[in-house]
């Protein structure tokens, strides 16, 4: 076998076998995010899951302005570090990156606490969420620094652990102290944000001890006088992804707290995390993908970032399918799972599963911009999508209630996905659909 045929084998098997590994880690999601949202919404019912989800929704929205992105920017630059043996920039890069989140988190967890009852009463028009969003601020901190480990272990191809950090192991840890206070009876949208804070806290420590363990083989020498890079310039531009996604996922629930009832925000609160099994799929595949698109292309090596894109590509299209008939064909059925009163949403879901599909179709393409040089692309990218969101969701949310919201959120996740898949085409030549519909045909 050629020398090329034969790295590219041994590529292609490497991206299945780290997608697979990926995957695997990240479905310990399902027991423990799905847990936690099964036991918000049966403990709270859907009027209150409503509120829960108003507030969760406004935490995750401004816990990414903690971040700013500098948790990928990280990422990016400890992959392209280590693939280029610039060993002694990796910890000041971490150092500098957690100082930065740690005093933009503590700067957002402030405003949000200070300006709490003014939203909830002026905005909102809920003034019984003031103390809920108050509480909600202290998890900001904890919630970012976690980030902040989590991207540094993805830059150092430790990608298990850092989705364990990211994702999967606060809501387990909610999930274990939550249960003896539903079964009590005694849970409320108070006592659900205190044990979310405390769960990202422990997260935050569990992050630590894993990065210094794994910073132990990475070599020191030249550490004292090497320069720490700049991140908050890249990080703003990765910031735009980030924020993209964080308002596609927060955003309706936010408008329909103002817009709609508490019970709409709920219904749509819960197709949506459904729907967003597909971005569980997706989100594990680009978690492992992402840090190899930087290594890659810090390599000049346009064959594997090809490669690499369609194989992460064809991988969720395989697993998500499923999922999305599901939601399709028998929505009301998927939704009982979380109680009396939620199948409701079945016409949200139904929505919400066809954007995930299109999601699916574009997988790892805005992180393939990302962490290929081509952020400003990507930043616009990603302020068309956000204009198409807010246009959306105030053409239709008013009127449409969840059913509206959901299509919007659907809309802007396709124009998001298919635009960025334009731009990897014409900058980088990679076409993922079209390089899988030739494996599939058998064209070369």
């Amino acid at each position: 076998m050629p020398d090329a045929a034969r790295n590219g084998a041994q590529h292609s098997a490497s991206i299945v076998r780290g997608s697979l590994i990926s995957l695997g880690v990240r479905l310990l999601d399902l027991p423990s995010r799905y847990g936690f949202h099964l036991l918000v919404a049966a403990a709270l019912g859907v009027v209150e899951t409503g509120n829960f989800y108003i507030v969760f929704s406004t935490m995750v929205a401004l816990a990414g302005f903690g971040r700013l992105g500098i948790d990928q920017a990280l990422t990016r630059q400890i992959a392209m570090d280590v693939a280029s043996g610039r060993h002694a920039a990796v910890r000041s890069a971490i150092r500098r990156a957690l100082g930065c989140v740690l005093l933009a988190s503590a700067a957002i967890s402030a405003l949000l606490a200070s300006g709490a009852a003014a939203f909830a009463t002026h905005v909102l028009h809920k003034p019984a969420l003031a103390v809920p969003l108050m509480l909600g601020a202290l998890a900001f901190v904890p919630q970012n620094a976690g980030a902040v480990f989590a991207g540094a272990l993805a830059g150092l191809q430790r990608v298990g652990c850092s989705q364990m950090i990211y994702s999967w192991l606060w809501p387990a840890i909610f999930c274990a102290a939550a249960v003896p206070v539903v079964m009590a009876g005694a849970m409320t949208v108070t006592h659900a944000l205190l044990l979310m804070t405390a769960s990202f806290a422990l997260a935050a420590l569990a992050g630590a001890f894993l990065l210094k363990r794994f910073l132990e083989a990475v070599p020191r020498t030249g550490e004292s006088s090497c320069e720490p890079p700049r991140l908050l310039k890249p990080g703003l531009s990765l910031f735009t992804l980030e924020f993209t996604k964080l308002l596609i996922t927060s955003a309706p629930a936010i408008v329909l707290g103002i817009v709609a009832s508490s019970r709409e925000a709920g219904l749509f609160a819960l197709a949506w995390r459904l729907a967003l099994v597909v971005n569980l799929l997706i989100s594990g595949v680009t978690g492992m993908a992402a840090p190899r698109f930087a290594s890659l292309f810090a390599r000049h090596d346009r064959d594997g970032l090809q490669r690499s894109a369609a194989q992460a590509t064809g991988i969720v299209l395989a697993l998500a399918l499923p999922f999305t008939l599901c939601m399709l064909l028998v929505p009301e059925h998927v939704l009982t799972i979380f109680g009396h009163g939620y199948g409701a949403g079945a016409a949200a879901l139904r929505v919400l599963a066809l954007g995930q599909l299109a999601a699916a179709c574009f997988t790892a393409m805005p992180e393939l911009l990302g962490m290929t040089a081509h952020t400003s692309v990507l930043y616009r990218i990603n302020v068309g999508s956000v204009a198409v969101l807010l246009l959306g969701l105030a053409a239709m949310a008013p009127g449409g209630g969840s059913v509206g919201a959901a299509a919007a959120a659907s809309l802007a996740v396709a124009v998001n996905g298919a635009l960025a898949a334009w731009a990897a085409r014409k900058l980088l030549g990679v076409s993922p659909l079209v390089t899988l519909w030739r494996g599939v045909s058998g064209r070369t």
